[in-house]
């Protein structure tokens, strides 16, 4: 029996984990670099727009474990290409 489509799913799974971990955590990184600067550049002290930026800011943290889920995912994926491979 032969497992060229496993093979070929296997190695496509395996270059979407490290270019996907890579773009991903860098996306992630930005994110939060520019939530964070915004945050500090900003100067109003009403405690509407304190608790907003703070929401902003979650949501941003919110993305990038999203993000480090889906990387999870793909590692998953590639292990049990592997494992009906081998």
């Amino acid at each position: 029996m032969k497992y060229g489509t496993l093979s070929t799913l296997n190695s496509i799974l395996k270059d979407l984990q490290s270019d996907a971990a890579t773009l991903g955590l860098t996306i992630a990184g930005l994110m939060i670099i520019v939530s964070v600067i915004m945050i500090m550049f900003t100067d109003d002290t009403n405690v509407s727009s304190y608790n907003k930026r703070w929401d902003n800011l979650r949501k941003v943290f919110l993305c990038a474990a999203l993000i480090a889920a889906a990387g999870a995912i793909v590692t998953f994926g590639q292990q049990i290409g592997g494992a009906l491979h081998g």
